[in-house]
This record gives C-alpha cells, structure tokens and sequence, in this order.
C-alpha cells in the first residue's frame, strides 16, 4: 500500500545559460510562464499529485528562488532548502542534502522540467520491483537532448544513455524523463563532491541490476531553451489549468 505522504526533491540551482538570451534578471526555475514562475506551476502539479513536503536543492539565484517559494505554505506543501558552496552537478547536489532527506524513499526531479504521471503508480511500480532506483522513461523521436533506455520484459534497465540503440517499430525511443524514485541508502552511498547523476550514478545502478522503467506517455516539457519555453507559455497553463 503506497503511503499518501510524499517528498519530491527538486534541483533548481542551475545557471540556465541556454535560456539567458530570453530570459536574464531570474534563476531558470523562477522564468515567468504565462505570468507566473515556472516553479508555482511545478510546486502546483506536484501538490495535486500529493507532495507534501519538498527540498529545494539551491545555489545559483537561491535568495530569489527562497523568496518567492518560502516555507512553501502558498502550496498546502513544507519546504526546505539544501545550499551549495560551490558547484557539485545533479549527484553531488543531492548528495549534499542528505541529512534533509527526510523519508526512506523520495521523487527526485529537475526545477526545469514538468512530466505529467501518476505518482501514487510509480511509487507502487518502484516499490513492487524492490527498485533502488525508478526512472520515468517516455517514448520519444530523436536523441539530441535525452538518454536513450534499453529494458528487458521485467522492466529493468538494461543500458542507458547509449545513443547507438536502434529505435521501436514505431520509429520511436525510451527516454529519460527526468523524474525518479530514489531509495536514501543511494544517496549514502555516494561520495562528497562534485559528480554527474547521468554520466556516472545511474550507469553504475543500472550495472548492478537495480534499475527499473516506469513507462509514461504523459505530457512532458523541458523549458531549458528558447523555443520550448516559448512553447510552455500556452501549454502549461492548459495542462494545468485548475
């Protein structure tokens, strides 16, 4: 049975230097979408998708972003917040935060993205496969920008991020989504310091066979550069919409 009480854990302390032509006076997390900042969209979604409490892992813009956000009662959601001294990329980060992670098992997600899933489903998936780590994996057309997935009829991962995978049937890929459930003792397992989620964690976990694919088909956005953020304008609002 899936406990209703839920911790995402939200990365949003990136200098968004793709996005700085159009957007410059705010940190990514906070750049306006239809009149609001992305991150009351996000902080919405996820409320709805029964998110209580939330750490923000912060460091490029972090008086702004903690200004706006608060303690995060805006939301019905608690929040706190994790600094960095310096630079320490997506698992350093988190590492980082350990001692306020604060439950066993958490959602791990980007301050720039929104991917639209049941969450109650992907935590009951990632806790029926005893996963150490779940990925929302998403089909999708070209791999400029995303890492591709491979999974066996178990759902496990068994490679990610080798972009020289033939595509499905259908012309379309597995990509990572961006969200994850993530077990703690991940997190104390890694080392202090400044190391790539994508590039070294999640290769090591898919190796030791305890990563698993959540498939989800809903709406994605990533508003990381021009045009999806100009993109985002009309569609968040619609997807979100009360």
């Amino acid at each position: 049975m899936v406990n209703n009480s839920k911790l995402a854990v939200i990365l949003a302390g990136g200098l968004g230097t793709r996005l700085r032509k159009v957007v410059s006076d705010v940190p990514k997390s906070l750049a306006p979408i239809a009149g609001r900042p992305f991150l009351d969209w996000l902080l919405t979604a996820l409320c709805r998708k029964g998110v209580d409490e939330v750490l923000l892992l912060l460091r490029y813009g972090a008086e702004k972003i903690m200004a706006f956000v608060g303690n995060g009662s805006k939301w019905g959601i608690k929040v706190t917040y994790s600094l960095e001294d310096e630079p320490l990329d997506k698992a350093g980060a988190l590492r980082n935060a350990l001692s306020l992670i604060s439950r066993p098992t958490f959602f791990f997600l980007n301050g720039d993205t929104l991917l639209d899933l049941n969450f109650d489903e992907m935590l009951s998936f990632h806790l029926s496969k005893k996963a150490k780590l779940t990925i929302a994996v998403r089909p999708w057309k070209d791999l400029s920008r995303v890492d591709p997935v491979k999974i066996d009829d178990e759902f496990k991962i068994t490679t990610f991020g080798v972009k020289d995978v033939p595509s499905e049937d259908d012309g379309l890929w597995l990509v990572n989504g961006g969200l994850y459930v993530v077990e703690k003792d991940v997190v104390e397992g890694l080392p202090l310091k400044r190391l790539s989620w994508e590039a070294t964690v999640i290769p090591d976990l898919v190796e030791r066979g305890v990563v698993y694919a959540y498939v989800s088909n809903g709406y994605f956005i990533d508003i990381g550069v021009p045009d999806d953020y100009f993109r985002a304008q009309r569609e968040i609002p619609e997807i979100l919409r009360p």
